[in-house]
């Protein structure tokens, strides 16, 4: 199934990779568009499985109190292993051999799962450490530079900047967004400026 999307779908799916629970409201706000046209958006993303769910991501704390263990297994009842809860993925790379990881408190249960899952066990592999990378979507999406207007060829650089997501052409545009940006920022806060002293000689001269 090819998956269709646009620019506006893009931008709110990175918004929700960065915080999935940011509600109808602030989308709409971030993305400069309506709320009924965030919601229509995020029902056709679900409807097509552009977004297959919405995660809690735990805290590691919660996650140590388990001990995680990868296992390569032969069997030709992996029906049997989706009845384990103690098994938490499952990957099948050939028509009998999988890649497991399963949830323990220590050997002993680990041996009972193992005999109950009843299938054999190539290689235990003690999983010491999880690194999570957030990968960006491999999508090609005809959109415009947020700075110099040109199309996008291949990946875009995404900046998010005061809660917008901008997509950027090339380092030259990103660089020169963001000078322009700062530039706003220093005559934004010149022209407070002048306006608190302003006032501040306004209350002088009457008092």
């Amino acid at each position: 199934m090819r998956v269709k999307v646009d620019e506006l779908d893009l931008k709110l799916i990175y918004l929700l990779m960065d915080n999935s629970r940011l509600s109808i409201s602030e989308l709409a706000e971030r993305l400069g568009v309506s709320r009924p046209t965030v919601k229509s958006r995020l029902e056709k993303l679900q409807k097509e499985g552009v977004i297959q769910g919405f995660t809690v991501k735990l805290n590691p704390e919660l996650l140590r109190a388990r001990n995680i263990v990868a296992l390569i297994v032969k069997t030709d009842e992996p029906e049997k292993m989706r009845e384990l809860e103690e098994i938490i993925e499952m990957n099948r790379f050939t028509s009998r051999k999988y890649l497991i990881k399963i949830a323990v408190e220590d050997m002993e249960e680990l041996r009972k799962v193992i005999e109950g899952a009843g299938f054999e066990v190539i290689d235990i592999m003690p999983i010491l450490e999880s690194i999570e990378r957030k990968s960006p979507p491999k999508v090609r999406v005809p959109f415009k530079c947020d700075y110099c207007g040109k199309e996008i060829v291949g990946e875009p650089i995404v900046y998010k900047y005061r809660n917008r997501v901008y997509f950027f052409c090339c380092p030259t545009c990103f660089r020169e967004f963001k000078r322009a940006r700062e530039n706003i920022e220093k005559f934004r806060l010149k022209e407070e400026q002048k306006i608190e002293n302003a006032h501040n000689h306004e209350h002088d001269t009457h008092g």
